[in-house]
């Protein structure tokens, strides 16, 4: 029996010993000279008069108040299925409650919240403008309606801007590349844009259209390409914009491409919906897990570190894909992994180039206005890792952790540089925050 006793404790000095002195370990190399795009903002869609009667809700009202965002994207309805077309077409779109309502909001957004920067994106339009009718996905506008959804479109923007002190920077129809809900061809958002140009020109309207907007990430490139094919409209085109629902699985190299091509024709790059999963709606509980809030942060990282985009806007943050519980009482594992990108990584950083040794460990750097530099480390493994950092001098680091059991954890002086390598353990499944100082 004791020698049993004794057999069971050596073994379990050896599970503690390893789980202490063998942890695995990676090497991270930030690079604080070759510097990336630099981040105008961390935003969000404010897209709920897609679902509801009313353009505002209270999550909106309160990731405004938490978050401050300089840049948001609004939803405009331009088909009412109970209604006639006769009784909102033209100039009566702006007589629309809802759409009295989405101009009530954005006005509240500028002068209450600091919005700088307004997308107006369209889902949808009436049946009587389609080829059509009876499709409810891939609907394509008539080429012969085209003026008439400009009609729609030059009566809203003037309303904004006259009467509610808004302009709205870009514009887009959501997805048009595969057509939830109506779909653009290459060939035709170049003529639709076309005639846009005159209208808005002849309007004093200063709004551009988002280069492509499409509904991932890969294909992006090769629908701009098509577009960007006709010079006459470049003009008329603003930064290069994509979504990037269904790029978990796909390369890095995927992303680098929406970089690479931006950089070729001298545009930004945005992620005008960002998420990982656009059916995860259909998953009861989805919002609430840790698991979501797990891929979010890692495609979060992955559209920010390869794709190198520099405006973001969370889809959403309103009640949908939210964030919180609509009665703002419990915030969801998305909400914090939201916070390391608002409070440590938001407006005016300069990312910066960093390696891994560990495709699991993930790590982006930054250096924000003032000269203060930041890392953020994500450990997708199930174990826990000891992180040897190059890159950074340091007196002390603080650190701020994510995991399953903790969502916003601070620590001060967690650790400082020794000849210019530094060194941190990382929790399993976390997402970390490191603020040199």
């Amino acid at each position: 029996m004791r020698s049993n006793i004794r057999l069971l404790f050596i073994l379990a000095l050896i599970l503690f010993s390893s789980a202490i002195f063998g942890q695995e370990k990676v090497a991270v190399k930030v690079y604080p000279e070759i510097k990336r795009q630099k981040i105008q903002s961390v935003g969000g869609n404010y897209c709920q008069t897609r679902l509801t009667n009313s353009a505002w809700d209270a999550i909106g009202e309160q990731t405004l108040k938490e978050f401050k965002p300089g840049f948001v994207r609004v939803a405009l309805p331009l088909q009412f299925r109970r209604d006639d077309y006769a009784n909102y077409k033209g100039n009566r779109i702006v007589e629309q409650p809802l759409v009295i309502s989405l101009l009530e909001s954005m006005k509240r957004m500028k002068t209450e919240f600091g919005v700088k920067s307004f997308t107006v994106s369209v889902w949808n339009v009436a049946n009587e403008l389609v080829v059509d009718p009876t499709k409810r996905e891939q609907r394509v506008i008539k080429p012969g309606s085209y003026d008439e959804v400009l009609d729609m479109l030059v009566a809203f923007f003037l309303k904004a801007k006259n009467d509610y002190g808004v302009e709205a920077d870009y514009f887009s129809f959501n997805e048009s590349d595969g057509g939830w809900q109506v779909q653009f061809s290459p060939q035709a958002t170049i003529a639709f844009i076309k005639k846009a140009m005159v209208r808005f020109g002849a309007a004093g309207i200063k709004t551009k259209f988002l280069l492509a907007d499409t509904a991932q990430t890969k294909g992006t490139v090769e629908f701009a390409t098509m577009i960007m094919s006709d010079s006459t409209i470049w003009k008329a085109l603003g930064p290069l914009c994509f979504h990037s629902w269904w790029s978990e699985k796909i390369p890095d190299s995927e992303f680098e491409r929406l970089a690479a091509f931006a950089k070729a024709h001298n545009k930004q790059v945005w992620c005008s919906e960002l998420g990982f999963d656009a059916a995860a709606h259909k998953v009861k509980g989805m919002f609430q897990s840790y698991d979501y809030g797990l891929r979010f942060a890692k495609i979060s990282h992955r559209m920010m570190k390869y794709a190198e985009v520099e405006v973001s806007m969370y889809w959403t943050w309103q009640n949908d894909y939210s964030i919180m519980s609509p009665d703002l009482k419990t915030l969801y594992p998305s909400y914090y992994m939201t916070r390391h990108l608002i409070d440590y990584l938001n407006t005016g950083t300069q990312i910066v180039h960093s390696t891994s040794s560990d495709p699991d460990v993930l790590a982006i750097g930054g250096i924000h206005e003032k000269g203060n530099q930041v890392i953020q480390l994500i450990n997708m493994k199930k174990v826990p890792v000891t992180v040897d950092i190059d890159g950074y001098n340091s007196k002390s680091v603080d650190m701020v952790s994510t995991t399953e059991s903790s969502n916003w954890n601070i620590q001060k002086n967690v650790t400082r540089s020794k000849k210019g390598l530094t060194s941190i353990q990382l929790l399993p499944e976390s997402v970390n925050t490191l603020i040199i100082n």
